[in-house]
């Protein structure tokens, strides 16, 4: 059975920030909040974590939503299927639920964190989680963007540290960074490591902060989804996408009237760039305007390796995300390298593990 997935991939690909891109690089904004919810969310739980008493009330979930947050949360999975909440919490746990406005000091039992647990695992509970997830990096990003940094590493730094200390510990952090660098513009991703070393709360988790740097340092925003993309069946997603003579938008246009939720088979990769067939002429199109709907049938055999390149890359992660929210189907040899847990089935768990471990947080 697949898992209780949504498509993570529409929390992480598809969050759009009305705010501006950077013109000086290929990346955007976009890629930067991407990239920053990739390394958050290995930092943080899973789906169904709780920690029963984080610092005098419980946390909850993918990001470790705490006390007054962790009960606003449960409101919006209750009310999403009040019927199945009831039989998975009890009447006494759903009922508070519905009727507290303060969870400060709010500490979970065990059957209670068991309970909570089952509800945060369901398709109510990991939809609410994806869409509260967006809206939060969103914001981190932005507030740092606000604040004159446009370095993308280190706004992705910020974005994990706002997650962890709350936005007043972040934004100490990052003006630190700022009298380190001389100005906003000039921050960068060793500036934000530096400042949160000599801050007491952020140095008091040392790890995180060296796994982050680490992470940060092998990002490469300008091609973060080089490796994404394989060969396959596809679906446009653009209203009219172009088709171009060749991998870049240096070629020829083809035609530029490719409908969107027209089916289209790659039978090549350059990039993000997918060869296709239309009306008999060959073409390509840029991928990120495409969803995949089957991969090519390829033989993989190195655990966490489903694009099949030899190597455990966040490309892997998402396309494992993708299969266990049954948007793309694998090969027999890709399920059983996607199955990174050995536990049989593919989950999201799959690709948290195989996303820490292309970050160096994790081993097979």
């Amino acid at each position: 059975m697949k898992p209780l997935c949504t498509k993570i991939t529409s929390v992480i690909v598809a969050i759009m920030l009305i705010i501006p891109a950077f013109s000086a690089s290929a990346y955007t904004t976009d890629d930067v909040v991407e990239a920053a919810s990739g390394i958050i969310f290995s930092n943080e739980g899973s789906y169904t974590s709780i920690n029963a008493n984080d610092r005098g009330a419980v946390s909850i979930g993918v990001l470790g939503w705490h006390a007054d947050r962790a009960l606003s949360l449960l409101k919006t999975v209750v009310d999403a299927n009040p019927e199945n909440a009831l039989e998975l919490l009890g009447e006494e746990l759903y009922n508070e639920i519905l009727t507290d406005s303060n969870w400060n000091y709010r500490t979970f039992n065990s059957s209670e964190s068991d309970a909570v647990s089952a509800l945060l695992g369901t398709q109510e509970g990991i939809d609410a989680q994806n869409e509260l997830a967006a809206t939060d990096i969103k914001s981190y990003v932005n507030r740092a963007i606000t604040a004159g940094i446009t370095d993308g590493k280190a706004l992705v730094y910020y974005a994990d540290l706002e997650n962890q200390m709350g936005s007043v510990g972040a934004e100490r952090v990052a003006l630190a960074a700022i009298s380190l660098a001389g100005s906003a513009d000039k921050v960068t991703l060793d500036d934000m490591y530096n400042a949160a070393l000599g801050d007491s709360t952020a140095s008091s988790s040392p790890t995180r902060r060296k796994n982050t740097y680490n992470a940060c340092l092998k990002l490469d925003l300008d091609n973060l989804h080089e490796s994404d993309y394989c060969a396959g069946e596809y679906v446009t997603t653009a209203s009219l996408l172009c088709v171009r003579s060749g991998p870049s938008t240096a070629y020829n246009t083809v035609t530029s009237d490719l409908k969107k939720g027209t089916n289209v088979v790659v039978t090549e990769v350059s990039g993000e760039w997918g060869k296709i067939n239309v009306n008999g002429v060959n073409g390509w199109i840029c991928l990120r305007y495409a969803n995949l709907i089957k991969a090519a049938e390829i033989i993989v055999t190195v655990t966490g390796d489903v694009t099949g390149n030899n190597s455990i890359e966040a490309a892997d992660a998402r396309l494992i995300l993708r299969y266990s929210a049954n948007l793309t189907e694998f090969s027999e040899s890709q399920i059983k390298c996607a199955d990174v847990n050995g536990d049989n089935t593919v989950t999201a768990q799959d690709a948290r593990k195989t996303l820490r471990v292309s970050a160096g947080l994790e081993n097979l």
